[in-house]
């Protein structure tokens, strides 16, 4: 039981918790607010479901798979240089948030 409430809290602070730490990033680079980010939520979903895919990966020993998220997050296409730079400064800081936080519960749990 105890093991299970350790896996619960741990994707709840790398799914739930990556959004603010990536939140937090991003408002610390001059201008990133004034980016248009794309559909309303859009970014917050899927950097949900990409912590959510990169954790449960690591906790497996499925390194391998990581890569195949970010360069499936790759094959998207901007227009402006600022888009891009946005994207991918959340990128980063959402798969550091994740590949950290799988590390730690690789070794704690």
């Amino acid at each position: 039981m105890i093991l299970a409430l350790e896996y619960v809290l741990l994707y709840l602070l790398v799914v739930e918790g990556g959004n603010h730490a990536v939140r937090y990033v991003l408002s610390q680079v001059p201008g990133v607010q004034g980016v248009e980010p794309g559909l309303a939520q859009a970014g917050r979903w899927i950097g949900y479901l990409e912590r959510l895919m990169i954790l449960t990966m690591i906790l497996a020993g499925a390194y391998n798979g990581v890569g195949f998220v970010f360069a499936g997050k790759a094959i998207a296409r901007f227009q402006s240089r600022e888009q891009t730079e946005y994207y991918l400064l959340g990128t980063f800081a959402s798969f550091a948030w994740a590949v950290f936080w799988g590390t730690v519960g690789n070794v704690l749990i």
